[in-house]
C-alpha cells in the first residue's frame, strides 16, 4: 500500500511540475495577482508601543470574505513574516486547474497557490503547491530563502487564515527533492497515512533528508502543512517546506 501511495504521490507532483522558474523563461518577469481590491482596513485591538502615539493607527489586510465572493474555491490565506508571502489559497477537483489561472479563473502564468486535490485543509497533511520564478519574487519564490538555516532561524513559523480560525505552523524540515531520482521518496505529497507507524516513519525520513536540523519534534497527534515549489536553481528539483500546527 505504501508503494502504491508513493506512486500516486509521484504522479501528483509530476502533474504540478510546471511550478517552476522554467515556466517564465519565455515570458520574462511576472507579478502575482494584484489583490488591492480585496484589502480592508483594520484597527489594532489595543494600543501597543509602536502605535501609542497614534491611537488611530491601522493597517490593511486581505479580506477572506471578499476574496470568496469573487471565487468560492478559496479556502484560506497564507501569511509569512513581513508578508513576503501573503496569498489566498484555492482548491479545485484536480491539481492542474489553477496552475495557470488567477483568482478570477482567467489565464495567468503565475497561477495561484492551491491545496492538493487529494486532501483538504482539514487533512493530516495539507499540501500546497505554488509557483516560483528566477526573475521575480512571485508567490512561493521566497521559500528559496529557507535553504539557508540562518533565514529559517529568523522566520520559523507562518500562518494560515481560514473562515473560522488563524492557524500557526512551525517549520520542522526543509528538503530539496530531485524528481529525477526514483529513490527519492515523494511521500510528502500524501494527505494521510494508514497508521501511526507509517506516519512516524515518514517524519523520521523527512527529518533525516532535511537540509539541516531544526530540532523540532513531531508526534502522531500533530497536523502538518507542506509547501512545495520549484527550486529555480535546478528545474528538476523541488523545495519542500514541512511544518506542524502549533496554535
Amino acid at each position: 500500500m505504501k508503494h502504491k501511495k508513493i506512486k500516486i504521490a509521484a504522479l501528483t507532483i509530476v502533474a504540478a511540475s510546471l511550478l517552476g522558474g522554467i515556466l517564465y523563461s519565455e515570458f520574462g518577469a511576472k507579478k502575482s495577482y494584484d489583490y488591492t481590491d480585496y484589502y480592508v482596513e483594520t484597527k489594532p485591538d489595543k494600543t501597543t508601543k509602536e502605535n501609542k502615539d497614534d491611537k488611530e493607527a491601522s493597517e490593511k489586510e486581505l479580506s477572506l470574505s471578499l476574496l470568496q465572493k469573487t471565487n468560492n474555491d478559496i479556502v484560506g490565506i497564507l501569511e509569512f513574516d513581513n508578508r513576503v508571502i501573503y496569498e489566498p489559497v484555492v482548491q479545485a477537483p484536480d491539481n492542474d486547474y489553477y496552475v495557470r489561472k488567477n483568482i478570477k479563473k482567467e489565464y495567468a502564468n503565475a497561477g495561484i497557490p492551491f491545496v492538493s486535490a487529494d486532501g483538504n485543509i482539514e487533512a493530516k497533511n495539507v499540501v500546497i503547491y505554488g509557483h516560483s520564478s528566477k526573475w521575480s519574487d512571485i508567490i512561493f519564490t521566497p521559500l528559496m530563502s529557507y535553504i539557508n538555516q540562518s533565514y529559517y532561524k529568523e522566520h520559523p513559523t507562518f500562518r494560515f487564515i481560514t473562515e473560522n480560525e488563524i492557524r500557526t505552523y512551525q517549520i520542522f524540515g526543509v528538503m530539496n527533492v530531485n524528481l529525477n531520482n526514483l529513490n527519492d521518496s515523494l511521500e510528502f505529497t500524501q494527505s494521510s497515512w494508514d497508521s501511526d507507524t507509517a506516519f512516524n516513519a515518514f517524519i523520521s525520513d523527512s527529518i533525516n533528508r532535511g537540509l539541516y536540523k531544526t530540532g523540532i519534534s513531531v508526534n502522531t497527534e500533530d497536523k502538518l502543512m507542506t509547501l512545495v515549489t520549484c527550486d529555480t536553481r535546478n528545474d528538476n528539483k523541488r523545495t519542500v517546506i514541512l511544518a506542524k500546527r502549533v496554535d
